[in-house]
């Protein structure tokens, strides 16, 4: 509750009439509280420049939002960003002039795999295993321009002239994250990395990068800002790419064009940023301390609820992943996407019936317990992914021994046994003892669900 009132007090700074709260007395109303103060500040901004719209020129050169200052003309298609660093430890390493910031994550990606297209003819595109979905369905958009690599090639081929080979990093992988350490770099024009899912300040960033540098090959850092950067409110859907290479490489030298072609792309696709989608409060020094302690908070909730439902539901029936921000259940026997999405929806009804801090949401990294259907990235089985967020110890292990109650008769309708099979053999006879306690439930969870 020490944290979150300075993250309050954070947020207040940036109002210029801050509303008359009471102190918040438990989570759910800081969570309540956070997301007004976060209304309100939007809100403010908004009416700030009520007058501008989206055709008219702007009356001033220069706007400023917190730490931002931007500048721009008609619907935003020059904008011009100056801010604070995005990533801590590179500092100023990426000029601000190869910053470039758009809607989302995805349209950066989207931006940036474009733009490489208009400087050669094809893109052969080495993504880890386990990458983001959403990122695979993106590259098959291009068709044949853009081939994605089966395997991770292991032998040094250099491309030829008329295609672009990418080394794709993902943040959100499962596991082998650092498996580009084992690769030819000669075999690759241009490193991509997704950091999404690591905070500003971490060390594995600041690890690819330097590899990168030591191969010789430029790199491209492409983010979604709305996770990990927002406090847990998600300010606005905001992304952006960053470039760096080595300006004395004549090998390097087409970097320069593949960030102008990035602005017209951008400027084309009207992908440019919302000026509202900015955190004003982001730069402040206060505003890393608190974020890199709720960061820091939302790992430790991982992995103690990872060690709580593998007990309870065994390790078989659990997907951790590298980057510590989620989890997902895994049922014994596969289920469609609609069966697990409502499984999602409904449990956080019955959660919130006990009121705990659990709602229905797609993303993750919230103060709030967050549930969804997820696409397995390995399996590419619907699983129900559990993102813990941060909330007080005490609070995380109620939560999921709720989750671990409902999920229980669930498995026993669908899967039998084989749910109680995988666990470890010492646990067995408490795992039906506990199987059993549930079972009065499954009629009725059963008839709910149709089955």
């Amino acid at each position: 509750m020490e944290r979150k009132a300075r993250e309050i007090a954070l947020l207040k700074r940036y109002l210029r009439k801050s509303p008359a709260l009471a102190i918040p007395s438990s989570p759910a109303e800081v969570i309540d509280m956070k997301f007004e103060l976060a209304a309100t500040m939007r809100a403010e901004r908004a009416m700030e420049s009520w007058a501008v719209t989206e055709t008219a020129h702007p009356t001033v050169a220069r706007w400023n939002s917190g730490s931002f200052e931007f500048s721009f003309g008609y619907q935003r298609a020059d904008l011009n960003v100056c801010g604070p660093p995005i990533y801590l430890q590179l500092g100023g390493a990426i000029p601000a002039e190869h910053i470039l910031y758009t809607g989302a994550g995805m349209s950066a990606i989207a931006s940036m795999l474009t733009a490489a297209l208009t400087l050669r003819e094809s893109l052969d595109v080495s993504l880890p295993r386990g990458a983001y979905s959403e990122t695979r369905e993106l590259c098959a958009r291009f068709g044949n321009r853009v081939r994605v690599q089966a395997r991770r090639p292991r032998r040094s081929a250099p491309c030829d002239e008329a295609r672009t080979c990418v080394l794709w990093i993902d943040s959100c992988v499962p596991c082998e994250f650092d498996d580009f350490t084992t690769l030819p770099s000669q075999a690759f024009d241009l490193v991509v990395f997704d950091t999404t899912c690591f905070s500003l300040g971490s060390r594995r960033i600041v690890r690819v990068v330097e590899w990168a540098q030591r191969a010789r090959l430029p790199i491209a850092l492409v983010r979604s800002h709305a996770k990990l950067d927002c406090l847990g409110i998600e300010y606005g859907r905001l992304g952006s790419i960053g470039y760096l290479w080595d300006k004395h490489d004549a090998g390097q030298a087409w970097m320069r064009d593949l960030v102008g072609e990035s602005r017209e792309v951008i400027r084309l696709f009207g992908a440019a940023a919302l000026l509202s989608h900015f955190p004003p409060f982001a730069g402040d020094p206060a505003y890393y301390d608190c974020t890199v302690r709720r960061t820091a908070a939302i790992l430790r909730n991982t992995r103690r609820a990872a060690r709580q439902l593998a007990r309870a539901c065994g390790t078989g029936a659990i997907r951790t992943f590298q980057h510590n921000l989620y989890l997902t259940l895994v049922p014994a026997v596969p289920r469609e996407v609609a069966a697990v999405w409502r499984i999602a929806r409904e449990m956080c009804t019955a959660l919130a019936r006990q009121n705990l801090p659990v709602k229905h949401a797609g993303s993750f990294a919230f103060d709030f317990t967050a549930l969804d259907v997820f696409v397995d990235p390995l399996s590419r089985h619907p699983v129900l992914r559990i993102a813990p967020g941060d909330l007080p110890p005490e609070t995380m292990d109620r939560i999921v021994d709720a989750i671990a109650a409902y999920w229980a008769p669930l498995e026993l309708a669908t899967g039998g046994d084989t749910a109680l099979r995988r666990r470890s053999p010492p646990r067995l006879k408490d795992d039906r003892r506990r199987a059993a306690a549930h079972a009065s439930c499954s009629q009725r969870i059963i008839e709910r669900n149709g089955r």
